[in-house]
């Protein structure tokens, strides 16, 4: 049997949801606005256009305006890739690659954001597939992401490692078993197969061979 793992990035690889929803709410402070919802898990896991529909719903002329005036704050304002990177990250990964199992990245993050992480924490070599949820037509909890995943891979056995309500419904979707890594704020993972404290539980589950 050869198997693939496919990571999510934001909550998974990196603990980044809590500094990106910080500086998002910052913005809108900065700029004395209010934002629709001012709940994290509303944001969790959704596409750039997600997070933003989701902001600023009903007015688009406005969502455009504020959009690009924080392209400019968060430029100003950068998430440090490598202070975020989980401590495990690079054991677990080397440990996978040498037993020869299949790595993707899929994540709802714009593709700039996914590489310039790669880079930074100096983990790119370790993937064979990399995709962001900008490319698709349809975003996390379609499970695009993830069959585009399953056929990159093109393994015989699947495993999800997720964080999101919307990510562990999309790799359930594809027909992936999916493990869904606990956060520090409350998040619905009901759906996962199975939930875990730390990624390096990844290993364990790999190793009881439960999933196909």
């Amino acid at each position: 049997m050869t198997t693939g793992v496919i990571f999510d990035m934001d909550g998974v690889l990196i603990d980044s949801e809590s500094f990106y929803f910080e500086r998002r709410m910052n913005f809108f402070t900065h700029l004395a606005v209010t934002p629709t919802s001012v709940k994290m898990a509303d944001y969790v896991g959704k596409t750039e256009k997600g997070i933003w529909e989701t902001l600023v719903p009903n007015n688009s002329n406005l969502r455009k305006q504020l959009y690009f005036a924080y392209l400019d704050y968060r430029q100003a304002h950068p998430i440090d890739f490598q202070q975020v990177l989980r401590k495990e990250v690079r054991c677990l990964l080397r440990e996978l690659k040498k037993q020869q199992i299949k790595l993707a990245l899929a994540s709802s993050s714009p593709l700039v954001e996914i590489n310039k992480m790669l880079r930074q924490c100096q983990i790119q070599h370790y993937f064979d597939f990399v995709i962001s949820g900008e490319e698709l037509e349809k975003s996390k909890p379609h499970p695009e992401i993830y069959l585009k995943c399953k056929q990159a891979l093109a393994v015989t056995s699947f495993l999800a490692v997720e964080d999101s309500t919307v990510g562990i419904e999309a790799a359930k979707a594809a027909n992936i078993y999916t493990v869904a890594l606990k956060q520090p704020f409350y998040v619905d993972q009901t759906k996962a197969d199975r939930q875990i404290n730390h990624l390096n539980e990844v290993m364990e589950v790999i190793s009881e061979q439960q999933f196909s």
